[in-house]
């Protein structure tokens, strides 16, 4: 019987391929089926897996997005040239202040021209407090002075005068951080150790 079963199958697979010039579905040709389907429903769920992570992805950025917006409302952010700027009152050494730029979606300032210098002095001097701010300068290697928010060199600078200190005077080793008059903007360097208050500045404006 089964060497029969065996020959029927085999005539049937002449049948196939001379007549109807089919391939035959042998056993291993079926078994490279199975394993084919098998890997196609895998991506499948796979695929099914990843679009519902990026889904919720999406929908955390949503969030994101929408609590910086309210943030930004509720700081008063001020828009100044596309950037909005935000005017931190509470007095804190160099490093707390950038790190409270970064956790509310900014950096410590970064000024490129005489423009936005004025600008921020402006509003510095229209605040209820009169105080230096802190700006993201600093010279980790005593001399480079660097802005924080990207390690860029200043290609413009507004110093007071005979600062900032010369590297040969012993106050250019304790001096590492830049702050502005509130009254002319002018810029000194400070010791980071000092509490200030800071200028917050966001490539991202809502307004």
């Amino acid at each position: 019987m089964t060497s029969v079963l065996m020959f029927t199958f085999f005539m049937m697979c002449v049948v196939c391929e001379t007549v109807f010039s089919l391939p035959c579905l042998t056993i291993k040709s079926k078994e490279d089926f199975i394993k084919a389907r098998k890997a196609l429903t895998n991506l499948e769920d796979f695929l099914k897996s990843q679009a519902s992570a990026i889904k919720s992805k999406v929908q955390d950025l949503d969030k994101d997005i929408t609590s910086m917006e309210e943030d930004f409302k509720r700081r008063q952010w001020r828009k100044y040239n596309s950037h909005c700027y935000y005017i931190g009152d509470d007095n804190v050494i160099w490093t707390d202040a950038e790190r409270k730029c970064r956790e509310i979606g900014g950096y410590l300032a970064k000024i490129d021209d005489s423009s936005e210098n004025s600008w921020i002095q402006q509003q510095l001097n229209n605040a209820s407090i009169k105080n230096y701010h802190w700006l993201g300068s600093t010279d980790v290697v005593n001399g480079d002075w660097r802005w924080i928010y990207d390690q860029t060199q200043l290609s413009y600078k507004n110093f007071g005068s005979g600062r900032p200190f010369p590297t040969s005077n012993a106050n250019s080793h304790l001096s590492n951080c830049i702050e502005m008059s509130y009254s002319n903007g002018n810029w000194y360097d400070y010791s980071c150790s000092n509490t200030l208050p800071y200028v917050c500045e966001s490539n991202f404006c809502f307004q």
